[in-house]
């Protein structure tokens, strides 16, 4: 048999399932046999007294001694016990109390909680999609047809379908007791509403539907949170919890007995609903897939692919997750055990030694104004490639074996290996180069399905890089250490002062540096001289850099109010081709309303036709005029309120909030209308009397606001704001903006003026 693999998952027992899709179409389920197993390492004595209970144990099916490296850094394999338990369902526990019987300091614990399909894939060399060849299907003997690093691989056509359930609500919070309201099912070009006499036939019918149409995929908007655990329960309500089968294992989908997780990533907290993973078929929810958001089907399955990780999983991970998953597949092919729990602490260092270790990438303070002649260039896949090159990984950083090592990080003097290659330069390496090939291939082709296809598979590889730097750092990475990340901080700051003294040297002018970016004016340089530069800088600095793009003006804002200090992160551009670039500015903050999102983009719309500093000045003016048509339509009261919504990130729970900040207002009355909510998901509220005595008052949720219900008086002062914002350097205070709206003339000459409609 021929064909690709398209899911895995464990039994539970001692078995794997792995359903193929033949190149019939047809799909196929089969059973591996599968051993969990994990390892100890501790003192010869006291692994001898572990022994007598391995032998004992019923959740022991067989163990021996073995020889692997029990540390990242160590360069001989040292001797550990490895235990094969007699089921999946036993492992932890049994991992548990070996634990206890070495008082959590005898024994280390290695390999524990590796996910069962992804270390069967390790296994067996085999990974999501993978083309192969079942040369005996009773033996489960394939044969891979292709590689990871394939960059034209040949998938299988996947049937896609959208499904979508309504509850009957009357009400403004929908619940698990609503009775069904309506199935929706999107296949190919048609949309199918499913009815029938009542909740029990409906219900049968989407199985019957699903089961004839045979998707491969399944895609939802919160189908872990709402769509799947609330058809389980109607399914109860109606008796027929047996019945409810969406995937191709006939196993009905079951109500979660658990909440989800809430989780702190970057500053931010995150929640993570129970996964409901339709066995051998993939259930894509679109609404907690960064993955798929981001980079689309074809970017979900390149990550999935290389690193080795199921489809279902994959969509529901973190790009961490991700980049932890290429490190579990190198740690087993370089024969190194897993930690179980993180345990290595940071170095000691003096008060003066963390003052220069612990700072960030170079930032050269931008100079506030608008400016002509500038062009922006940017190192490629900078971090990543900093640390590819000059082997900076947790074992490499400050090793051991080469103390007196010619290569030295820049400011903090820390050593780096010269024995031997560090896991991340490896693990970085076939991502870095594979991205490459698809940007070339971008670049050369011709066929925009394709491009678009190698766009999304280059865009999933680009965020395994983008957070590869800070995962060196992160405090559970499984083979993290802060001072491989502060190594690549000081490589940066030194190669990005290099860049920006070469520019200098070169007769151009840096008027902001970020990081890996630099912005350089210079006496209307051609590209043939920027190109130059770049070439100057790729020599100096060892490091790819490239032309991002020539403006035509680069507006760098100040901060709001009176201070006029420079704000880094917010600029805001057009490029020679009329392409416009903005960052850090409202309208690209997740948080602001669309109404002011919208008029703020409104206004650089008006700028962006601009071709020079006078035609910047002139258009000032007329995109002032657009932000006062919005004004006008906020203060007669006919805004949508979907428009208005203000969309924040809850960092608790609603009843452990203290102040009465706006998204606790909303969230505590969301509550008490019976919405579940916890730390991580997002809230929505419009602002109805910001100043009111009453708390209650100040805000209500989206779900509750009528239209007209909302405070004109907060809303115009926050799209001053927003103008404000980008036209600061130009004299434009909010105070300013203000007096000019109530200019009589000015109001006249706005009466005529088209009133722009959000869509």
């Amino acid at each position: 048999m021929r064909g690709w693999l398209l899911d895995v998952y464990p039994t539970g027992e001692d078995e794997m399932v792995l359903c193929m899709k033949g190149e019939d179409g047809e799909t196929r389920l089969f059973r591996d046999e599968y051993t969990p197993e994990f390892y100890v390492h501790g003192s010869l004595e006291k692994l001898e007294e572990l022994e007598d209970e391995l032998g004992e144990s019923e959740a022991v099916g067989k163990w021996s001694y073995d020889e692997k490296k029990v540390r990242l850094r160590d360069l001989n394999p040292s001797r550990v016990i490895r235990v094969e338990c007699s089921s999946m369902e036993k492992l932890g526990s049994f991992a548990k109390r070996v634990a206890r019987l070495g008082n959590y300091r005898d024994y280390e614990l290695y390999n524990v909680d590796v996910p069962y399909a992804q270390d069967y894939l390790h296994e067996k060399n085999l990974f999501p999609l993978a083309n192969v060849e079942l040369e005996n299907v009773s033996e489960l003997d394939f044969h891979l047809l292709d590689s990871v690093t394939d960059t034209e691989p040949e998938l299988p056509p996947l049937k896609k379908a959208g499904l979508n359930v309504e509850p009957d609500s009357a009400g403004p919070a929908r619940g698990f007791d609503d009775p069904l309201g309506k199935i929706t099912v999107s296949l190919k070009e048609t949309e199918a509403e499913i009815e029938g006499f009542d909740e029990r036939e409906e219900i049968l019918k989407l199985v019957n539907l699903v089961k004839d149409q045979d998707p491969d995929i399944i895609l939802t908007k919160g189908g872990d949170s709402w769509d799947l655990p609330y058809l389980a329960h109607r399914a109860k309500v109606n008796d027929i919890s047996d019945r409810i089968i969406l995937g191709r294992k006939p196993e009905a989908i079951k109500e979660k007995d658990r909440d989800g997780t809430s989780f702190f990533s970057y500053g931010q907290v995150y929640y993570k609903p129970p996964p409901h993973y339709l066995k051998g078929r993939i259930h894509v929810n679109t609404e907690n897939s960064f993955i798929h958001g981001e980079c689309g089907l074809q970017g979900l399955i390149e990550l999935a692919r290389i690193t080795r990780t199921p489809l279902q999983k994959t969509a529901r991970s973190s790009i961490g997750f991700a980049m932890t998953n290429l490190q579990l597949y190198w740690a087993r092919e370089n024969e190194v055990l897993i930690p179980w729990r993180k345990s290595e602490p940071e170095d000691f260092k003096t008060g003066l030694k963390l003052l220069k270790a612990d700072r960030g990438g170079f930032i050269h303070s931008p100079e506030i104004g608008l400016h002509e002649n500038v062009a922006e260039i940017d190192f490629s896949s900078f971090y990543p490639k900093m640390m590819e090159k000059y082997n900076i990984s947790p074992e490499t950083v400050l090793c051991e074996c080469c103390p007196d090592s010619e290569e030295r990080v820049p400011e903090l003097d820390y050593n780096i290996c010269e024995e031997r290659k560090g896991l991340i330069p490896q693990v970085l390496k076939p991502v870095l180069e594979k991205r490459d090939m698809y940007k070339e291939l971008i670049s050369k082709g011709s066929d925009p399905a394709s491009q678009e296809n190698y766009d999304q598979r280059q865009e999933a590889l680009k965020w395994i890089l983008v957070t590869c730097f800070g995962y060196l750092g992160y405090r559970n990475a499984r083979f993290g250490r802060i001072e491989a990340h502060e190594a690549v901080t000081a490589f940066a700051r030194k190669k990005l002062k290099k860049a920006s003294r070469t520019a200098e040297e070169e007769g151009f002018q840096v008027v902001h540096g970020i990081v890996d970016s630099l912005w350089v004016k210079g006496t209307d340089p051609s590209k043939s001289e920027l190109k130059a530069l770049c070439d100057r800088i790729r020599t100096k600095t060892g490091l790819p850099i490239d032309l991002e793009g020539r403006y035509r003006w680069l507006v760098l804002p100040a901060g709001r109010g009176e201070s006029r200090t420079p704000v880094p992160n917010r600029y805001y551009g057009v490029f020679e081709n009329g392409e416009l670039k903005a960052r850090g500015i409202a309208a690209r903050r997740r948080n602001t309303p669309e109404i002011i999102s919208t008029a703020q983009g409104e206004m650089l719309e008006k700028l962006a036709t601009a071709k020079d500093r006078n035609g910047f000045m002139e258009k000032t003016e007329e995109s002032l005029e657009a932000l006062k048509r919005y004004i006008t339509r906020v203060k007669k009261g006919v805004v949508n309120p979907e428009h208005l919504a203000v969309t924040t990130k809850l960092s608790r729970e609603p009843g452990s909030y203290k102040a009465n900040a706006r998204s606790a207002i909303a969230a505590k009355q969301l509550q008490r209308t019976g919405v579940d909510l916890h730390p991580g998901q997002q809230v929505k509220y419009v602002v109805t009397d910001a100043g009111a005595d009453n708390p209650e008052l100040r805000v209500k949720p989206l779900q509750l606001v009528n239209k007209g219900n909302y405070d004109p008086k907060w809303y115009t002062e926050r799209l001053i704001a927003s103008a404000e914002e980008i036209l600061n350097p130009f004299g434009y205070t909010e105070k300013k903006i203000g007096s000019s709206l109530q200019d009589n003339g000015q109001q006249k000459k706005l009466a005529g003026g088209k009133t722009h409609h959000l869509s």
